[in-house]
């Protein structure tokens, strides 16, 4: 956004863009050191993006325990069937 590169000096903070923290829910107003990165700012601390990027880690986490879980019961059942289908009577 051309507006917020080119903020005026002086703007007042009510006049100032705001946005909502992904993490915490609270609202934050835009920052001189946000100026070019704007856009991609979406927590309104470090704190803040700690919590979300640990989350995150965890879900990730989370989804690799799945899939290993998933993929094991799929070799199991296979390892079953070749076993049952190698005790059935000819």
């Amino acid at each position: 956004q051309t507006f917020l590169t080119n903020m005026p000096r002086g703007v007042k903070k009510e006049h100032l863009p705001s946005k909502v923290c992904l993490t915490c829910g609270r609202p934050f107003t835009w920052r001189k050191k946000w100026e070019k990165v704007w856009d991609e700012v979406t927590t309104c601390s470090k704190s803040c993006n700690h919590k979300r990027r640990l989350a995150k880690q965890q879900q990730q986490q989370q989804q690799q325990q799945v899939g290993q879980h998933e993929e094991a019961a799929s070799e199991n059942s296979s390892v079953i069937r070749r076993v049952n289908h190698q005790e059935q009577p000819k």
